[in-house]
């Protein structure tokens, strides 16, 4: 579980800089899954702190990364629009 929590983590990471705003809210939700799958790796067994941390770190990026890049390009976007 704490590889597939980096696995996870990366492809939130990923699909955070993509163009399509449905793509990143998925990588959002990839993320969350890779958060709870680090929990649950690092309360099953203990030694295995850095690979649940690494996981941990990636999918905590990514996920606030996919959440807030659709809402920075909204913002823009409308910015842009009105300043024409």
């Amino acid at each position: 579980m704490d590889i597939l929590s980096i696995v996870l983590g990366v492809l939130s990471l990923a699909t955070a800089f993509t163009p399509f705003i449905w793509l990143q809210v998925i990588g959002g939700f990839v993320g969350i899954a890779g958060i709870v799958l680090a929990r649950k790796a690092k309360k099953a067994d203990y030694r295995k702190d850095l690979t649940t941390a690494i996981g941990m770190l990636c999918s905590i990026t990514g996920t606030v990364l996919c959440f807030v890049a659709p809402i920075l390009s909204l913002v823009s976007n409308a910015l842009l629009l009105v300043m024409n």
